[in-house]
């Protein structure tokens, strides 16, 4: 193979891409599918982030968060592994010569960074949805007004990884920073309760950490190919 770790990026990519498709049939499609087959109403699709929901009885733990981690990499890991065997097995090279040139070629410098942006978007949007779901305690939701507050924490958290990312590399710390500082002045006031505050922080030290490492591994791979 010319370049094992281009080979790596691209089976990473399509397996990244293949593993979303099939969470959104399992979380979205299945259940239609199921419904009209029984003759019902398609129940209302559940949101990734809430799919945790547990007893409020329950004491809260890290554990189903840092399993279903450790098996999303483990998973990722077997089937990225398996398939770059296989191919070097096979002597076969699904990058063009083309791509796979000069450390200076623009067209190779596009497909790494193609392959980084995929992998942050999804690390940072669908990946973490799942992460930090299972890492909240179980809370009562009840829309309030027509606006589900779950959904809209699940929504601000994305747009707080995805504001990291885009500051981190220009700004560094001081990026981090103000995210979390806007954030937090708009929640000032409820920071008085404790479990708010808690859960506040939890979510929040979550998802800018997810953000973080992803920023700086994406950062690193780029600064040691090109």
């Amino acid at each position: 193979m010319r370049d094992p770790w281009l080979v790596v990026g691209c089976i990473w990519a399509i397996y990244l891409a293949v593993r979303l498709g099939v969470e959104a049939v399992r979380i979205y499609a299945l259940p239609r599918i199921v419904a009209a087959g029984r003759g019902h109403a398609p129940a209302t699709a559940p949101d990734p982030a809430s799919d945790h929901r547990r007893s409020g009885r329950r004491r809260w733990t890290p554990l189903p968060a840092m399993a279903w981690l450790a098996a999303e990499a483990s998973l990722a890991a077997v089937v990225v592994g398996g398939v770059w065997l296989a191919l070097q097995g096979l002597g076969a090279d699904p990058v063009p010569a083309s791509v796979a040139g000069a450390h200076d070629d623009a067209r190779r410098q596009a497909v790494v960074a193609a392959i980084l942006g995929w992998s942050l978007f999804v690390i940072n949007v669908p990946v973490s949805l799942r992460l930090i779901g299972r890492l909240l305690p179980a809370e009562s939701h009840k829309p309030q007004d027509g606006v589900d507050p779950e959904r809209m924490g699940a929504t601000i958290g994305v747009l707080e990884r995805l504001l990291v990312v885009a500051l981190v590399p220009g700004g560094g710390p001081a990026g981090v920073g103000f995210v979390v500082a806007a954030k937090t002045l708009a929640r000032f006031k409820e920071l008085n309760k404790k479990r708010f505050a808690e859960r506040y922080l939890l979510g929040t030290m979550g998802s800018v950490t997810v953000a973080l490492l992803s920023v700086l591994a994406a950062e690193w791979i780029w600064t040691s190919r090109f």
